[in-house]
């Protein structure tokens, strides 16, 4: 596994990780990097398939040099979840560029908890609050590692993938301590912990413009408002540190049109199958449920980009799968 020194990759980070995946890209545990000190891409690989994700971390100026070398480094290559810029320098090489889903962006200057669509938000802080549970930005260390682990455990157990945590497009959950990432526990009126937000840190230029909220889980017998209560905290809590935005992450395959790009006719099917199906949203992947969850708080759509230069197309999707550990 090629890697880049952790120092290094934070230093970069700070300075050129302005996009959602930024931290993922730079400390996901069992990706290889490739790059040196001036800027890196990150990638897994399945078989002879490299998996790109999302964006390089470094200077502008040096994205399309580290992508030309990746490619002639690993001639198949997939790029997931890449932005409109890497996507045009993708297209201008020959690959098929399909849209992939939006990120859900909230600008927290003019956002606000008022009005019939912010609801859910009223009602569980005051159900909560009611109950004598407050939501704390703390360290995990202050907490028994035990209790976290109990709530991961038992929300995942709830879930479609409930034997194993996914990765990849996902950032496995971490229940350590990790440098920028924020915390945010939600304690009962005992003050022990029934669940948790983790939000990763979006930087510019050296400082934190912004969060993506990566995890939020709680136990199964706590209310499921749960979850509107510890990002209303949370973004109440960046706003008073005049925070200037917050990603909720990737609604994968929503809002597809793919009228930019050379785009792949059969990836493109695949993506709005996978997306409509009863089934596979049943069996496989929540996709739609998740869209209309962070639709609910409001936002502005960014779209994403897969790229690919290798057909066919269906066996990189399932490779992709693979990838991210939906299946194994």
């Amino acid at each position: 596994m090629e890697t880049i020194p952790e120092d290094i990759r934070y230093r970069l980070l700070e300075q050129h990780g302005g996009f959602a995946l930024a931290y993922s890209v730079a400390f996901q545990p069992e990706l290889s990097h490739f790059g040196d000190e001036r800027g890196f891409l990150s990638y897994c690989k399945v078989g002879n398939t490299a998996f790109v994700l999302a964006d390089p971390i470094a200077d502008r100026a040096r994205h399309e040099e580290l992508i030309d070398a990746f490619i002639a480094a690993h001639p198949d290559a997939v790029f997931c979840q890449a932005s409109l810029n890497t996507a045009e320098i993708l297209s201008r090489r020959s690959f098929w560029v399909n849209q992939f889903g939006c990120e859900n962006i909230i600008d927290l200057d003019t956002y606000s908890f008022d009005g019939p669509k912010r609801r859910s938000f009223r009602t569980a802080s005051n159900r909560f609050s009611a109950g004598g549970y407050q939501v704390r930005d703390m360290s995990l260390s202050d907490l028994d590692p035990a209790d976290v682990r109990a709530i991961s455990d038992r929300w995942r157990r709830t879930k479609v993938t409930k034997r194993r945590e996914l990765h990849f497009l996902v950032r496995p959950v971490v229940l350590a301590d990790e440098p920028g990432v924020r915390k945010f526990f939600l304690l009962n009126r005992d003050g022990e912990p029934e669940g948790f937000a983790f939000f990763d840190p979006v930087f510019e230029k050296g400082r934190i413009k912004g969060y993506l909220s990566t995890t939020r889980r709680w136990l199964p017998t706590t209310d499921s408002l749960a979850s509107y209560f510890m990002v209303r905290t949370a973004i109440e809590t960046f706003q008073s540190e005049g925070v200037a935005t917050l990603n909720l992450g990737l609604s994968p395959f929503h809002h597809i049109e793919d009228k930019v790009f050379q785009r792949n006719r059969l990836a493109r099917r695949a993506f709005r199958f996978m997306y409509r199906n009863s089934l596979t949203n049943r069996f496989v992947y929540p996709v739609r449920n998740l869209a209309k969850h962070k639709a609910s708080y409001g936002g502005v759509e960014s779209q994403t980009f897969y790229a690919f230069n290798t057909l066919p197309s269906i066996p990189r999707l399932l490779k992709l799968i693979r990838a991210c550990r939906i299946i194994t």
